[in-house]
Parts: C-alpha cells; structure tokens; sequence
C-alpha cells in the first residue's frame, strides 16, 4: 500500500513538473495552409500559423493544456471520402470551411498553379469565395493522392473570418516565413 501511495505522490509530482515547464514555455502555434482569393480573384495558398492559444484546464482534470481562442463559429461539420484517383472539377469553397485530412493524402491547386499535398492532421483552411474565373479556372482544384482514399473532416463556419493584420491568414495567425 505504501508503494502505491508513494507512486500516486511522484506520479502527481511529475505532472505537476510538466504543467510548470507548460506554464513557462511560449505558447505553441499550429500550422495551416490558407485558400484565399486576392483583389483581382487569383487563388493562393499561404502557410500561416494560428498562435492564439492559452493554457486553460479544458477538460477539468486539473491539469492546463494549450486551448484555441477566439474561434469562429461553425455551421456544420462533414465527413468525406475522396475515393482512390479522385480530382474534383475546379470550383470555390462552398463556405469558408476547415479541411482536416484524417486518413490518405490529398491536394490543393490554386488559380496561381501553386499545388499542396497533406496528409493526416495537416489543416487547410477554404477561404477562396472571393474566387473569379481566370483562364476559366475558378477558386481551386482538389482530389485524392497515392493508392488510399483520402478521409477529411470538413468544419463549415457561419461567416467570413477577417483578419485585418494578415488577409492571406483570414482564419487567424500570421504567414509563416
């Protein structure tokens, strides 16, 4: 019993050592890539980086953990499956929407011919509704990469984010250099 207690006691000594190192560390950041449309309705992609989290005990277990802030409200979440050697035609977001790929790999091709491939747990963020058609193109392509489907959570917002300090960033952060 005293072995156990002893374990409980130096179990609980060393989170609470990890929550002090979490408490002094800089805030993390998560990386995405931005869909966005300029001025003149040409599609990109930017890597940004969301960088407004903040150690909060999220799940009530007494020990922080680094949260998101300020997020967007959402509409609607979806799951999809692009099939094996699936492309899509070219087309805008439906909605400005996260594209979170669970399994497989797939792509992104904007107006501008700039091409990204992600796999599980990298995070793409739709905001191309401003899209116009170029040499009739409009907004981006996509589709599935490699011999898997590639699975996707898609979480759909209600509206636009806007971030005045960095447009290319809308869903937040800043561009990663």
């Amino acid at each position: 019993m005293r072995n156990v207690a002893l374990a409980c006691i130096l179990g609980f000594s060393a989170l609470m050592g990890v929550s002090a190192k979490a408490e002094k560390a800089p805030p993390p950041t998560i990386p995405y890539w931005s869909v966005w449309a300029d001025h003149q309705g040409v599609t990109h992609q930017t890597r940004c980086a969301l960088h407004n989290l903040a150690l909060q005990d999220f799940a009530h277990t007494d020990h922080p953990e680094w949260v998101s802030q300020q997020d967007h409200a959402t509409k609607r979440y979806v799951f999809n499956i692009m099939p094996v050697g699936w492309i899509g035609n070219w087309h805008k977001n439906p909605e400005p929407q996260w594209i979170i790929p669970l399994s497989g790999r797939w792509f992104v091709k904007t107006t501008d011919d700039k091409s990204v491939e992600m796999g599980a747990g990298e995070m793409s963020f739709g905001g191309d509704q401003a899209a116009k058609m170029i040499n009739g193109r409009q907004g981006h392509i996509s589709g599935s990469v490699g011999n898997q489907p590639a699975k996707v959570l898609i979480i759909q917002l209600n509206a636009i984010p806007h971030n005045h300090a960095h447009p290319e960033c809308a869903a937040g952060g800043s561009p990663i250099q």
